[in-house]
């Protein structure tokens, strides 16, 4: 086993733990049962037991057995949900905080993955995922909800709160977790003597009947306490009023009323055994865990007008107080109490978090209708580098359009800079006096505002390229609204040097709103349009032939430059604005195994250039050599074309100029790669195979006449694993869609492939 997992609400194991062998003289039988109230002292006499693992006389492998099943809170960019958080089903460990898990009924569960990497993530994009035992889960919706239901918690606002807890190459979540220690580190340790941690919180039916059966014999009446009032020099308690004493009580753990009760002899003697009506409340309000107690209180099982309720609440305190040693049936009940304190500390972000989403979404019934039936089919990262440990992020959103639905209402945008000139706040106005919806904040340095007399029909955002900066930094700098009408308007920095990242709004769609993750300090770190769907579902089906071709998901595309511009790819064109007759083909259909990949950058801030040879059919006809540059055995840091010297069509490359910015010996360490195409007498690429691993290993160009080169690693087998791109119909491979990561500077980061895709289309 490399590392184990811990359940993100409990801190428990999630796989198997182990058990002691036990001597052949022992007897296991007489603390089983648990039923006597001596039951929670540990036992000195250890002889009976192996040196390692749990004591089976304690706790049978049967029902410790629960551990080992869990559910896993996950975030799924590619769900068109507003909302991208999903439950999975049963979960089971692996290993190496891999989670293999059932699917379930959760719209935004991810039916592409395999597995499900938990806490720390190698791969800049991949997402983690939290491990909760299902009694946990019921505990954590009970402290969050008062239900235990599940679907009653907000699990967009839960992720953002344990995302915020979790720290680099952590097994849990950075919470305490309560006494006793579990002992962790890199793998569970079934320490004899803490049987208690892996207890279900949840007991057996049979534990009401002894839990009436234990207070219904027991006497709970205390000694006369010795008045010691003239013995008092000083107590501040004591120029307290009763009722402030009261309510402060009230409000703290049952430790900590017990401990000021000792501490302070005028609360020991407000509340002693005849304020009956106090402790009553107490056991409640400090003990909200044990509500098997309260059940028993509430049906008269013991008697209101007799009972020394401050006796009852020592004893509960005593008896379910987590510790080494504990063990008998009120371990599940120690065990449900030291989580309870966990669930607390959540419920201090998660309480305040969904109540201000609430907030958002208060704009009546017809607007709910509307954000009901809204979808966000891009949500990409849009800040680079990531957030820091720590950092409180929050599902922010705007309802722009809350009455009546359509693409052709214009207003008026308002967008706010930092101080840095990074986006950090939007407004869409639909008309003179209406209340305007807030996306991030209005409190930014600068401000612009702009009348569009049409609907809007997309954003591009503007980011500056993150391996052309001298810091390895990006967020959004400019944007660029386009209209229904054709109209464009810039605001902010949108530099022709800038990567453009276009977010469009469907055919039949309309923009509703806008949603994203914010931190508290108001960085926007993703970004999307809500899109309203004009048309019903089924409605357009014979529309379905007019739909534009698939593009790749969430592409940033690199800015046209002097040596990769062309005529599908301008400052007035850019390449994403083809895609009415320009088809870009997935690298891979294969599922790939999130361990596995380890890139340093998030694919949604790692550029996409266009490498294209055949603008049209006289470029096809001029294409005279594809080249790569290649540093080593595989890494490939460039790419170019060339046109045969009578074209008059300069070379293209993409790649290069990044290469030789953050590479100082970029010109020693590596070698053009020529292969020589025909084109004058008509060869042409016919397909480009990709093979993936952990990351793309290789690609394979193959030409109509049998001919291919490999670039990358050498010695890969291409009949095994290999996806194959291939024109459609009357169409021809006209170019590559290239994603390279580069080191930068002193990093020691390997050039990669990040995406390598065949641009197609008919000439």
């Amino acid at each position: 086993m490399g590392h184990d997992i811990q359940c993100a609400v409990c801190g428990g194991p999630t796989c198997g733990v182990r058990f002691a062998e036990p001597r052949e003289d022992s007897d296991s039988d007489s603390v089983k049962s648990g039923r006597s109230n001596d039951s929670n002292t540990g036992s000195d006499d250890d002889d009976s037991m192996s040196e390692e693992g749990y004591d089976s006389a304690i706790i049978s492998e049967e029902d410790a057995r629960w551990v080992e099943r869990c559910v896993l809170l996950g975030f799924n960019a590619r769900s068109t949900a507003i909302d991208k958080t999903y439950w999975t089903g049963p979960a089971s460990y692996d290993d190496y905080g891999c989670f293999q898990a059932d699917e379930s009924e959760d719209p935004n569960f991810p039916q592409d993955s395999p597995n499900f990497q938990c806490f720390t993530i190698c791969d800049a994009t991949q997402t983690s995922c939290y491990p909760i035992h299902a009694p946990c889960l019921r505990l954590l919706a009970r402290a969050l909800c008062g239900t235990d239901n599940k679907e009653d918690i907000d699990k967009d606002v839960l992720y953002h709160v344990m995302a915020r807890r979790m720290r680099y190459f952590a097994s849990c979540l950075d919470l305490d977790y309560g006494e006793p220690e579990s002992g962790f580190d890199q793998s569970w340790a079934s320490n004899r003597g803490l049987e208690m941690l892996v207890v279900n919180p949840l007991p057996p039916p049979t534990f009401v009947a002894f839990l009436c059966e234990t207070v219904s014999a027991t006497d709970f009446t205390l000694p006369t306490p010795v008045v010691i009032t003239s013995r008092v020099r000083h107590d501040p308690f004591a120029t307290l009023p009763y009722d402030v004493v009261h309510a402060i009580l009230l409000l703290l753990p049952a430790n900590t009323i017990l401990a000021i009760c000792t501490a302070s002899y005028p609360v020991h003697a407000f509340f002693g055994p005849s304020n009956r009506r106090f402790w009553r409340v107490a056991l409640r309000s400090s003990m909200p865990w044990f509500w098997e107690l309260h059940e028993l209180m509430r049906h008269g099982v013991l008697d209101p007008q007799t009972t020394d309720y401050r006796g009852l609440f020592l004893w509960a305190e005593q008896q379910t107080r987590p510790r080494e040693g504990l063990r008998g049936l009120f371990m599940t009940i120690a065990n449900r109490r030291r989580i309870w304190g966990v669930c607390e500390q959540l419920a201090e972000d998660y309480l305040p978090g969904a109540a201000v989403k609430a907030g958002e979404r208060a704009w009546g019934e017809r607007a709910e209708s509307i954000w009901e039936k809204s979808v966000n089919v891009d949500l990409p990262a849009v800040v680079w580098p990531k957030t820091q440990e720590g950092v409180r992020t929050r599902t922010a959103t705007a309802q722009w359009i809350c009455d009546e639905m359509s693409d052709l209402r214009g207003g008026v945008v308002e967008v706010f800079w930092d101080g840095e000139g990074s986006l950090v706040g939007m407004v869409f106005t639909v008309s003179e006096g209406s209340e305007a919806s807030v996306f991030g904040k209005t409190g930014g340095s600068s401000k612009e505002t702009v009348n569009i007399e049409s609907g809007i029909a997309g954003l591009v955002l503007h980011l500056p390229d993150i391996f052309l900066h001298e810091k390895v930094e990006t967020s959004i700098k400019g944007i660029t609204v386009l209209t229904t009408s054709g109209a464009a308007h810039r605001l902010g920095d949108t530099s022709s040097h800038y990567c453009q990242r276009p977010l469009i709004i469907k055919p039949d769609h309309a923009l509703t709103g806008m949603v994203g993750h914010i931190t508290e300090a108001g960085q926007i770190t993703r970004l999307g349009l809500v899109q309203y769907p004009l048309v019903e579902d089924g409605q357009d089906d014979d529309n379905d032939d007019n739909e534009p071709p698939p593009v790749i998901p969430r592409p940033l595309w690199k800015a046209p430059t002097p040596s990769t511009s062309n005529t599908l790819h301008t400052t007035a064109s850019p390449i994403w604005s083809h895609g009415t007759r320009l088809r870009v083909l997935p690298s891979t259909t294969r599922i790939l195994d999130p361990y596995h990949l380890q890139s340093p950058y998030h694919e949604d801030i790692v550029p996409t250039d266009v490498l294209i040879w055949a603008a049209d059919a006289r470029e096809l006809r001029s294409v005279r050599r594809l080249s790569v540059y290649k540093i080593d055995a595989r890494k490939i840091a460039a790419l170019r074309v060339e046109f045969a010297p009578e074209s008059g069509i300069t070379a293209r490359v993409v790649g290069e100029e990044a290469g030789r910015r953050l590479m100082n010996t970029f010109d020693s360490d590596g070698v053009w790669l020529p292969f020589e195409v025909d084109g004058a007498g008509g060869e042409t690429v016919v397909g480009v195979d990709v093979v993936h691993d952990d990351e793309i290993k290789a690609v394979k160009i193959r030409t109509n006449r049998g001919r291919e080169v490999i670039w990358g690693e050498e010695g890969r087998n291409f009949s095994r694993g290999a996806h194959a791109m291939e024109p459609a119909g009357d169409e021809t491979i006209v170019g590559l869609a290239v994603g390279l990561i580069y080191p930068h500077y002193s990093k020691e980061y390997d050039v990669q492939w990040s995406t390598v895709s065949a641009l197609t289309m008919a000439l």
